[in-house]
């Protein structure tokens, strides 16, 4: 079985019952992504758009592929808390208001229908339930409140070898992490470097490698490589797989010129593909440089 990413985005419900201002009342389906009150854009002072709790539902059926496999929710990002929970049982939450999140949904999940529920509170005045202390840049200085499920959410059904998503602050996991060394900016040359972290949820250890291949936005392919066969820990360890190139002709990300590459990561059955562009960054006396290349920057 191979790794399958679901778009999660249509087909949810918004529940404003608890919504204390009383703005909006009754159900809402939408699809996502949906600031419940992205319709106050550029009507309204920052500081005057609307606050409070408001919830989303999703009714869904897993597919027959997802039977004995792990599935992990992923969210791009929500405003500003969201606590959910699956078949009425809580399974995290998250308070930062700009990170992706994510959370292990296997065991809470049956046959048939499920139900996803996402409580959501962009409130002004939001405190950290740990620390009781606010968010410093959660501030209608800067930042326009639009509240929710403001980003793409995704359904990963994973094989039981699979590369392990980037959402360490939840699933404590690393995902792939792709670098580049060893410039030569003339000579349009670098050493790239991947890691992935590996999970394996069989029983028993096996043998896996890392396969890189790197091909630009169309396709073409510009370099393919493999690194070091290693030992995958079994019962849901974790492994980190490395594997690095010198390629040649490379264009570097710039200022102006954003170059991105497609970079496929592959372990066994799982695949993953990240977007992402090499660049050489130096700070040296007293000066940034880019690819080489002096900077000036503004700001602060």
């Amino acid at each position: 079985m191979a790794h399958d990413v679901y778009n999660f985005n249509s087909d949810w419900v918004i529940d404003y019952s608890e919504l204390a201002s009383g703005k909006k009342t009754g159900t809402e389906r939408v699809t996502l992504p949906h600031a419940w009150n992205e319709d106050e854009a550029f009507k309204i002072y920052i500081s005057d758009q609307s606050d409070g709790i408001v919830w989303y539902r999703k009714t869904f059926t897993l597919p027959e592929s997802a039977k004995d496999q792990r599935v992990i929710l992923e969210f791009e990002g929500c405003r500003m808390a969201a606590d959910v929970k699956v078949n009425g049982k809580d399974v995290g939450y998250s308070e930062n208001g700009v990170m992706a999140f994510g959370f292990d949904i296997t065991k809470q999940l049956k046959d048939g229908e499920n139900l996803v529920e996402v409580k959501t509170n962009n409130s002004w005045s939001y405190r950290k339930r740990q620390t009781n202390s606010t968010l410093q840049w959660n501030s209608s200085n800067f930042y326009a409140n639009y509240g929710g499920l403001n980003k793409n959410v995704w359904l990963h059904v994973l094989p039981k070898v699979h590369q392990t998503l980037p959402l360490y602050s939840n699933l404590g996991t690393t995902g792939v992490y792709i670098y580049a060394k060893d410039f030569d900016i003339a000579a349009r040359k670098a050493t790239i470097c991947v890691e992935s972290e590996v999970q394996n949820d069989n029983d028993a250890a096996q043998d896996g490698a890392l396969k890189v291949i790197i091909t630009e936005m169309d396709g073409t392919e510009i370099a393919s490589f493999e690194g070091a066969t290693a030992s995958l820990a079994p019962s849901g360890g974790k492994t980190v797989l490395k594997a690095e190139k010198q390629v040649e002709g490379l264009h570097f990300w710039s200022w102006g010129y954003g170059y991105l590459y497609k970079v496929k990561t592959i372990v066994a059955n799982d695949t993953v593909e990240t977007a992402t562009g090499f660049r050489k960054t130096e700070f040296k006396n007293g000066t940034f440089f880019l690819n080489d290349r002096a900077m000036q920057v503004h700001g602060y």
